[in-house]
């Protein structure tokens, strides 16, 4: 199985092509905008690789939480490719391919949600797959740093920590931005061979956080 998986969840974008336990090709670049770089590094990606689009079999897109712009851009790439190559789309969430890469044990994948709050989740991994330990959430430091201490992970990873060093209750894996593109297409893959894969039309991205209109639309009128 050939896999294409972008990210697009923070400013850590990624693409990468995927084959049965190997990576082809990957490209992570810090970006300002996704918009001018995602189809770039897609596009080098399948140079390197030495394959075609039309060899591809599934296309995984990072789910989010992050960034709602980066989120909606690298979606609808996806979706584009997944449409124009005729092959299923698999949306796997960010929060989890950055916490892949940790060892056995339980794991906080957290990322910088600005505003004062981070994105978290925490994980159990069992042979390489993160098993989710509650939902993800969007909170504040103070909350999560509680959450830990009640109940302590064996290792903490991503840009949260970075931001608010008091969330470093256990060794830190790295404090990367986002998640590697290989990770979510090794976990996007394990679905796949289950034929489990979400609806072309009607997939979204998991925003947690309401947008900010939203939040206006709430607020009393006065």
């Amino acid at each position: 199985m050939i896999v294409l998986a972008l990210d697009t969840s923070t400013l850590l974008a990624g693409a990468a092509i995927w084959q049965s336990g190997r990576v082809l090709a990957e490209r992570q670049r810090i970006v300002t905008t996704h918009s001018d770089a995602l189809m770039v590094m897609v596009d080098e990606a399948f140079a390197e690789a030495r394959i075609a689009p039309a060899d591809v079999d599934v296309v995984v897109c990072g789910a989010g939480p992050g960034s709602f712009t980066g989120l909606r851009i690298g979606l609808a790439t996806a979706k584009g490719l997944a449409f124009a190559l005729a092959r299923p789309l698999v949306m796997v969430s960010s929060l989890a391919g950055l916490a892949a890469r940790a060892p056995s044990g339980r794991v906080c994948a957290m990322v910088d949600a600005l505003k004062g709050e981070v994105y978290a989740g925490i994980y159990t991994i069992v042979d390489g797959t993160p098993r989710p330990d509650g939902e993800e959430r969007v909170l504040p430091p103070a909350a999560l740093l509680a959450r830990l201490v009640a109940a302590p992970v064996d290792h903490v990873v991503g840009s949260g920590v970075a931001k608010y060093p008091e969330l470093a209750v256990a060794p830190i894996l790295d404090a990367a931005p986002g998640p590697w593109a290989a990770d979510l297409a090794r976990l996007g893959a394990a679905r796949a061979e289950l034929r489990d894969f979400d609806d072309l039309a009607t997939a979204t991205p998991k925003y947690i956080r309401a947008s900010e209109a939203e939040l206006v639309k709430k607020k009393p009128q006065q």
